[in-house]
């Protein structure tokens, strides 16, 4: 075999898309594509900038780092098997593939098992549920860490692990919808059906109409087949989880030029927050993320192929563009700026000028598109709906900055929740301080082989989004900006740790030692545990187990849910309604009524529930928000909101309460002549209050 890397679908060394021969830096290969001879050496202007900074570091950490700075010398750690590069014929044997979905399967049935035990408290229900998790992701991590699979066995392992992590979530509720924003999506898929029209309004969320990719598919798929929306959904997800996997895979072994690196990307990708539950909820960014991963693949895969003979990859990622805009507004701009700073990038890289025209041109294509969406399409509020959303978020750091605010204590619901267990406090901690650790070293390596790479370069900009997010988790109002981002900046990040890993401990002997490879799952394991805690929420609330009061998942039961029914069986629909958060998104869905909300009313209707009666201030935001019926649900008197507050995000008193609610105060309505008791299941009162407020709006 030649002493050269045969790389037939790679970017050369300028940047350019042209096949690429790599000369190993440090010495001959042997038949396996190992070093035979190596030489470590360090210039002496890198000895003078590496001694200034690490002679106040701590032994072990300038030992980590003058290894890595000698190993990323090598311009591809993988040897030829595991890129595909091998002469002969590859083998594409499953492997280990059947007996992994076994152990995957038995990993499932611990998790519903877990969920039966829901009942009987946390610390039962959280071993059984974490164990399963274990069981279905290490074997997997083990064997895809391992140089020895077939391209075909990584693919398969990755997609049966997607699908089961998916299952995971399904299996909270499999009759219906029981996250919150799965109700506000259910809610514009439903009034789309119904009308044959788009952009309807949706009080609780006034963007999703805006942006209905997600639910005009829904709808194609249970019209054709009869399926309800809930299963239709359901195969959406399904469908999505699959593209995401896939397109993540055939992305990272665009970049990395290697399978296993790839696979290795991949399931590094899955330890973020959001992968195991929210972006396996009915949700837009559920669609929206992996159309826009699709379409960086088919742009990286074009910059190898700029030929007349590959053209549909570049149109195909214009249909992309085109999907993830109408689809999911952050994803859209989160995407459109990666597009942008590629192509800044690439002014600055030897990239083959046809391919800078076309990223140019999709790129600001793709902003175009954005910005039509919002200024030429009437009525779309998201410039409004985010930047309150932001503005809240940072003026909440610029006070703790300041001294004027005090920054959100982790870790800590209210004094009704016990405080999280403190394996879970460790596990949340190092799943993030891997994360942070890891990144450095994998920038080093990537920008001392990877920097004449547009792209790559784009990702390590980008990466830097991560460290700095994390800052927000210290904000009432910005904690979620934290989790929301993971999802995008783990697209990046996976790549650099994967460079990182995959440089430390190089795969030229074909085989990891046991010491390497505990090490390495260790830590991935612990990132991807620590993760799924994090997006469990307190109290594992998004999780299945007894009511709890605004608790999103564990607040949704049948008895809100009859009364929605109720209300639309007897009041009829679109009555405008006033009430606490959970039985928002019920009588929404569930009762297609017409919710008053802050974000699309202007009205803060909690000062009428707090009141200890009703006076003129009241009675003037029930004539303002033409509010006909009162939904009180007397259960919020029996704890404080584990959510932070009982109706809208910055209510008086929002993230402060120190008691709960008075049940006197939630029962005044009672003592008024005029207000009638219209529903009364002994926790839910409906109430009429038309006579009384003399603004029905009807």
């Amino acid at each position: 075999m030649k002493d050269q890397f045969r790389q037939p679908h790679s970017f050369g060394h300028d940047g350019s898309s042209r096949p690429a021969t790599y000369q190993h830096p440090q010495g001959d290969l042997n038949s396996w594509g190992e070093v035979e001879t190596v030489k470590l050496s360090v210039t002496p202007a890198k000895k003078t900038f590496f001694h200034a900074v690490l002679n106040h570091l701590p032994g072990p950490l300038k030992h980590t780092i003058l290894t890595m700075q000698t190993l990323v010398q090598d311009p591809q750690p993988e040897e030829l098997a595991t890129r595909g590069l091998a002469e002969g014929k590859q083998e594409r044997a499953l492997g280990l593939f059947p007996i992994l979905t076994f152990l995957t399967a038995l990993g499932l049935l611990l998790v519903s098992l877990s969920y039966f035990l829901s009942s009987y408290g946390n610390a039962v229900f959280e071993f059984v549920f974490l164990l399963g998790l274990l069981l279905m992701f290490v074997p997997h991590l083990v064997r895809l860490l391992s140089p020895a699979p077939s391209r075909l066995e990584r693919l398969c392992l990755l997609c049966v692990l997607g699908i089961s992590l998916y299952f995971v979530q399904f299996m909270v509720s499999t009759l219906h919808f029981s996250s919150y924003d799965e109700f506000i999506h259910w809610r514009t898929a439903d009034d789309i059906l119904r009308t044959g029209h788009l952009f309807s309004e949706n009080p609780m969320l006034t963007t999703s109409p805006f942006y209905p990719g997600m639910e005009m598919l829904t709808n194609a798929i249970s019209t054709m087949s009869g399926l309800s929306t809930f299963y239709a959904g359901a195969l959406v997800i399904s469908a999505a989880r699959l593209l995401m996997i896939l397109a993540l895979f055939l992305f990272y072994e665009q970049i990395t030029e290697s399978s296993r690196m790839a696979g290795i990307a991949t399931i590094i990708y899955m330890t973020n927050p959001h992968f195991v539950f929210f972006d396996a909820l009915y949700n837009y960014e559920t669609l929206g993320l992996p159309l826009a991963t699709f379409m960086l693949y088919l742009l990286a895969r074009y910059e190898t192929f700029s030929t007349q003979k590959y053209r549909w990859f570049i149109i195909s990622a214009w249909i992309a563009v085109v999907a993830v805009t109408m689809t999911h507004h952050m994803t859209d701009y989160v995407f459109d700026s990666i597009l942008v700073l590629w192509a800044i990038t690439s002014l600055f890289q030897k990239t083959a000028a046809k391919f800078r025209a076309h990223l140019a041109a999709i790129a600001l294509f793709a902003v175009f598109l954005s910005l039509a969406f919002v200024f030429f399409l009437s009525g779309n509020p998201v410039l409004g709906y985010l930047s309150a959303y932001f503005i809240h978020a940072f003026t909440n750091l610029s006070d703790i900055f300041a001294g004027t605010g005090a920054p959100r204590a982790l870790f800590v619901t209210n004094p009704s929740v016990p405080a999280t267990p403190i394996w879970d406090r460790l596990l949340m901690l190092a799943s993030v301080a891997l994360a942070l650790f890891g990144l450095p070293f994998g920038l080093l390596g990537l920008w001392q082989q990877h920097r004449h790479n547009a792209l790559a370069i784009t990702f390590g900009i980008v990466s830097f989004a991560y460290p700095i997010s994390q800052v927000f988790r210290f904000t009432n109002f910005g904690a979620e900006i934290t989790d929301r981002s993971a999802a995008f900046f783990f697209l990046p990040l996976s790549y650099i740790l994967t460079i990182f890993i995959t440089y430390f401990w190089p795969t030229r002997k074909r085989k990891l030692s046991l010491k390497a490879l505990s090490l390495i799952t260790s830590a991935i394991a612990i990132m991807f545990l620590g993760g799924v805690i994090l997006e469990s929420g307190p109290a594992l609330s998004n999780l299945p187990g007894p009511y709890l009061v605004t608790a999103d998942v564990r607040s949704v039961e049948p008895e809100g849910i009859q009364a929605a029914v109720w209300s639309l069986n007897y009041l009829g629909p679109n009555n405008r309604i006033a009430t606490d958060r959970i039985n928002r998104i019920l009588m929404l869905s569930y009762g297609d009524q017409r919710i008053v909300t802050g974000l699309d009313d202007k009205v803060d209707v909690a000062p009428v529930f707090y009141a200890s009666k009703l006076g003129p201030k009241e009675m003037g935001i029930l004539r303002e928000g033409k509010i006909r019926y009162l939904v009180v649900d007397l259960r919020l008197s029996t704890s404080l909101p584990l959510a932070g507050f009982y109706f809208e995000e910055g209510e008086a008193g929002s993230f402060s309460l120190t008691s709960p609610i008075s049940r006197a105060v939630l029962t005044k309505f009672n003592a008024i002549p005029q207000i009638k008791r219209l529903f009364d299941d002994g926790n839910i009162v409906i109430y009429d209050i038309g006579a009384f407020a003399n603004g029905s709006g009807q």
